[in-house]
């Protein structure tokens, strides 16, 4: 692995952050490759938008020791292969510091891959990817519980409500292999039944579809959960409910957003999706109505995705403010170090293969308002 050494000194340069220029010391770059065009660009824009309010908020009062924290986000159209090259980018030609807030297809593994040859530290990526919690790739932080916390969620329920058989869609690739191999524990476990498994392809085409769909219904499923790219997973439910299935839909945090209820307008009414962080929307808890402040300040949408970029943006904070030299190996060390931060109603902290907080998941449903419930 080729590790990069960058130190950020007190030579002045010309910056430009959050759509300002000033001349100061040398800025702190961060690292972002996400959607930002393409079906999913709102999710993207929005982890974007939250994590640069939040570096605002801090530059506002001097920065980190008088270094601005600088925002790098290039646009990978949800393309894996894209983000591949966008790590290049901003390791040679931006010289960040850290990847931080993958979006996307690219999340789960070239984001990760990219980092490690770069000798550059991942950080809070929207991915459920086991291979991102093995501690087989070096420097990678995570914020959000994975597709195994969310799928055994998932089986607590189902067993709860009496639902016994549950199939399974996912894409024939190593999160499908994760997603199937983390459902078949999890209900065998409890001595239920996964219905049927069956594979799609990335964008739920005609070569795929007709296949996917006689084959989980083959399963007679009392409820099928939905592990497939959001195209592909919306293309599957008018599909499968063409043919007659009248069962319930759970979808995993990746796939459920708002992207997959754009695409199925008042067909998503009813999914049940889960959440790996806390309800946004709530007013009840002390995180709740701070966030909700927050957006008002910046005029910024409440999401789950915004949520999410404002909780690891402020770790990310809350590690740079401890350090001294600024370098992919120090930030390194102060995120190993970084305690868990109160919130106030959720505890939150960066994990590799170990979790120091408790796993965040919960279970949404999507009303008939267009809006998550609880």
């Amino acid at each position: 692995m080729r590790r990069r050494h960058l130190l950020l000194g007190s030579a002045s340069l010309l910056t430009a952050t959050a759509g300002a220029r000033s001349v100061g010391p040398t800025p702190i770059r961060i690292g972002q490759s996400a959607p930002i065009s393409g079906p999913l660009a709102r999710v993207g824009v929005a982890c974007r938008d939250a994590a640069l309010a939040v570096f605002a908020d801090v530059n506002a009062q001097g920065g980190i020791g008088g270094h601005e924290i600088e925002l790098v986000t290039l646009d990978d159209e949800d393309r894996p292969e894209r983000t591949a090259v966008n790590v290049k980018l901003l390791a040679a030609q931006h010289q960040v510091l850290a990847l931080f807030g993958f979006v996307g297809a690219g999340a789960h593994r070239a984001g990760a891959r990219g980092a490690a040859e770069e000798g550059l530290p991942y950080i809070a990526a929207f991915s459920g990817s086991q291979e991102l919690r093995s501690g087989l790739l070096p420097w990678v932080y995570n914020l959000r519980a994975g597709h195994v916390d969310e799928v055994e969620y998932i089986a607590r329920h189902t067993r709860q409500i009496g639902i016994g058989r549950v199939s399974l869609l996912a894409e024939y690739n190593s999160q499908g292999w994760e997603l199937r191999d983390a459902m078949m524990a999890s209900f065998e476990a409890r001595g239920d039944t996964v219905a049927s498994i069956s594979s799609i392809d990335h964008e739920g085409s005609e070569h795929s579809l007709p296949g996917a769909v006689s084959s989980v219904l083959a399963g007679d499923p009392q409820a099928i959960l939905l592990g497939a790219d959001y195209v592909a997973s919306a293309h599957f439910v008018d599909a499968v409910r063409r043919a007659g299935y009248q069962g319930l839909f759970y979808t995993l945090s990746t796939v459920g957003g708002t992207a997959l209820m754009d695409l199925l307008g008042p067909r998503a009414v009813g999914l049940s999706v889960t959440q790996v962080v806390p309800f946004p929307w709530a007013g009840s808890s002390q995180v709740g109505r701070v966030f909700q402040a927050f957006c008002t300040r910046h005029r910024l949408e409440i999401s789950f995705a915004s949520m999410e970029a404002y909780l690891a943006a402020s770790l990310l904070v809350d590690a740079l403010r401890s350090m001294r030299e600024f370098t992919p190996a120090k930030l390194a060390e102060a995120l190993d170090r970084l305690p868990p931060r109160d919130f106030g109603g959720y505890l939150g902290g960066f994990h590799g293969k170990a979790r120091r907080t408790p796993a965040q998941v919960d279970l949404t449903v999507y009303s008939r308002a267009g809006k998550f419930v609880r």
